[in-house]
């Protein structure tokens, strides 16, 4: 197998609140690479690891086996938000971790069409099962409707000039590739930042292909009902619009948790330096307490 190099963000943090030790169950609803699952098989710990991406998810069984930890774990094809109804998952856990957004491997394969770095199919699926792609909006959705979407999950406010040169090249043709709307962005967006243009109408066209805010408001009180008694959740988003669900989640279960550290935790300066994806993570922790 190819060696993959994947640097999990804030590792020793999560691994701080959920103190992995032999004899307790973790759950990563958020598999990825399997960065965060193995530091908690290396401690002992057992997990059951998710993710909706059947190619990742394929790796990440891959580097458990290599690892020599397959009898400790359980791999689980599935959307976080369905998930806690498989019967697979078994009683409650110790810990249950959401490392939320895009992975590496998702942004690093081409094909996908998460980056903007590459040039391909305007896609943008985790599961490639479901229906809809990142060009069926782009080419499907009004004017308004699009608008909503970059200004309400890309946090973008100067949009109205790249919607309407979206509109107008898609009655010529549609646009079908990752290239053809880099192209669109950089000539009508105007933004004043160090990120490039393109990042957060990418962010907003992944998030609504993959319902990503709906899943998690979904999935956290399935969590909960699955964490047992002293059990810790851990969650880290990348997008205030995410941090800003899971804050209101833990503040609505104030009788059942209680929240851990200084509130929201972000990466140290070296974490950043190391790895740049790290920059925009926000980790919230909290112990089940009623």
């Amino acid at each position: 197998m190819t060696k993959i190099l994947h640097t999990p963000v804030m590792l020793n943090e999560v691994t701080k609140f959920l103190a992995p030790e032999p004899g307790k169950r973790f759950f990563d609803a958020t598999l990825g690479y399997a960065g965060h699952t193995l530091a908690l098989l290396s401690a002992g710990a057992t997990v059951v690891g998710c993710d909706r991406d059947q190619d990742i998810l394929s790796l990440a069984v891959s580097r458990v086996k290599e690892a020599g930890f397959a009898d400790k774990f359980t791999p689980l094809h599935s959307s976080f938000a369905s998930a806690f109804d498989r019967p697979e998952l078994g009683g409650v856990f110790d810990g249950i971790l959401f490392d939320l957004g895009v992975s590496s491997y998702q942004l690093d394969t081409p094909l996908r069409g998460f980056s903007f770095r590459y040039n391909a199919p305007l896609d943008m699926r985790m599961d490639k099962d479901l229906a809809v792609t990142a060009a069926d909006l782009v080419n499907g959705l009004g004017r308004k409707e699009l608008q909503a979407l970059f200004t309400e999950l890309g946090e973008e406010r100067n949009v109205q000039r790249l919607v309407n040169a979206i509109v107008e090249t898609r009655k010529i043709s549609p646009i079908k590739t990752t290239q053809e709307l880099v192209s669109l962005i950089e000539k009508n967006l105007v933004r004043n930042s160090k990120i490039h243009k393109a990042t957060k109408i990418f962010q907003a066209l992944r998030m609504a292909v993959n319902s990503e805010r709906e899943e998690l408001k979904a999935a956290l009180p399935s969590a909960l009902s699955k964490l047992k008694l002293g059990g810790t959740l851990v969650t880290v988003s990348f997008h205030s619009l995410e941090d800003a669900i899971v804050k209101d989640f833990l503040v609505s279960e104030g009788e059942n948790l209680e929240l851990l550290g200084v509130g929201v935790i972000t990466p140290g300066i070296d974490e950043v330096k190391a790895n740049v994806r790290s920059r925009s993570a926000k980790l919230r922790a909290a112990r089940r307490v009623k």
